[in-house]
């Protein structure tokens, strides 16, 4: 009777030296050939424009405009009611990576602040040495920003922020080794339809601070 109580115990112990004895194989065999994909985050630079350049020339207008507007407190006659601007900035994307192959995802940040009273229409465009475009941010459409914060005279209080993330197509990530442009379009009105004359000042402007989250593919047999 007194020799039972040792044979219950090697009967429950056997099965967990067996059971140790397999996961010690399987992590042994599978972790020569694991694949992760970690990620990192790069700025690409700060963007910003004026439309001082516009402004500036209004004293110029010698003929009658339906519109007008304000600038540094003096009324000028208008005869555009929205400016486009095109901002090419040069990058290799080469540089984002040791090698391409291994990209599996590339996302976007845009940290965009629109300094001015009025509606501005934006957007990125990614370009060869060219400036042939091969693919843009935003497939749906231009972004919409709305208008700086006014105060009750049309001074801008505070400028209206927005943080754009934007995740890339597989065709972006299979061809972004050509890309050498990043080409910022935007569009600034000089009219709002609930302000008879809108103010502009000479330092409001737009800024576009760009980032990029790069996740790759990697296996750990190979590290």
């Amino acid at each position: 009777m007194g020799r039972m109580p040792p044979l219950k115990i090697s009967l429950f112990v056997l099965p967990l030296l067996l059971m140790t004895g397999c996961i010690d194989e399987n992590i042994l065999r599978v972790s020569e050939d694991v694949e992760i994909t970690p990620s990192y985050s790069l700025p690409l630079g700060p963007l910003s424009y004026d439309i001082n350049d516009y402004l500036e020339g209004l004293d110029t207008v010698n003929f009658p405009c339906t519109d007008s507007l304000y600038y540094n407190n003096t009324l000028y006659p208008s005869y555009r009611s929205y400016l486009t601007r095109f901002d090419v900035n040069p990058y290799d994307f080469n540089s984002l990576s040791n090698d391409l192959d291994r990209v599996e995802r590339v996302m976007f940040r845009l940290i965009v602040s629109n300094g001015y009273p009025t509606l501005n229409i934006t957007q990125v465009y990614f370009a060869d040495e060219n400036n042939t475009i091969w693919d843009s941010a935003f497939i749906e459409g231009p972004h919409v920003l709305q208008p700086a914060a006014i105060d009750d005279v049309g001074i801008v209080t505070a400028p209206y922020e927005e943080i754009v993330d934007v995740t890339m197509s597989p065709y972006f990530v299979e061809h972004m080794g050509n890309i050498r442009h990043i080409i910022v379009e935007s569009i600034i009105y000089t009219t709002r339809p609930d302000i008879e004359h809108v103010k502009f000042y000479t330092h409001y402007a737009y800024h576009v601070n760009i980032a990029v989250r790069i996740q790759i593919r990697l296996n750990t047999g190979e590290l």
